[in-house]
């Protein structure tokens, strides 16, 4: 009887393990929320744009708060698959001229940054 509970014992634990293994030939659509921003309209940000010459490079912001309509929230979340989910988080201030003063987040500004608007 000793042997039948160590075949019983070991065929679960292939049986485990097998299901965690199958799961990753499953296929699992990659999930995107949020802002997608690309690092090239990142670096064609300049000091001093407006928010419509922003808008037309980002798109519209994820979040703009209601007391604060000079900070700008762009927000990219990704989950490739089974891999970990990752978020990138740019924000965006403005003057109360509506021109660009600043940025922040997890994206650098690009070298071209503090030249003149044309």
């Amino acid at each position: 009887m000793g042997w039948t509970k160590a075949a019983v014992a070991s065929l679960m634990a292939i049986a485990m393990m097998g299901c965690s293994y199958a799961e990753k030939l499953v296929y699992r659509v990659d999930i995107n929320q949020g802002n997608y921003i690309e690092e090239k309209a990142v670096d064609a940000l300049k000091f001093g744009m407006t928010k419509e010459q922003v808008k037309f490079l980002l798109g519209p912001p994820m979040l703009v708060e209601s007391g604060y309509p000079n900070t700008w929230y762009f927000v990219q979340w990704q989950q490739p698959g089974h891999e970990a989910p990752t978020q990138k988080d740019l924000v965006l201030s403005f003057d109360n001229n509506n021109q660009l003063m600043n940025m922040d987040g997890d994206f650098e500004p690009g070298e071209q940054f503090f030249e003149a608007v044309q």
